[in-house]
């Protein structure tokens, strides 16, 4: 998979994120902390906060949106 300037990872849960965090701080995913939107896994459950909290920002390149659920 090929991945955009900007990476969102949205996590449903705690589990989801801790689980993420442990792959990113072993360097096991094919994208480092640095890459993501805020350098975290965000608790974000629907598309619409989402939309509202980071889409409206201007960006200047197109952004890969990962949804990590259970």
């Amino acid at each position: 998979m090929e991945f955009h300037r900007y990476i969102a990872c949205l996590c449903e849960g705690t589990a989801e994120e801790t689980i993420m965090n442990i792959l990113l701080d072993a360097d096991l995913l094919q994208f480092r902390r640095e890459d993501l939107l805020e350098e975290e896994p965000l608790r974000v459950r629907d598309a619409d906060t989402f939309e509202k909290r980071y889409m409206r920002k201007g960006f200047q390149e197109k952004i890969t949106v990962l949804r990590i659920l259970d």
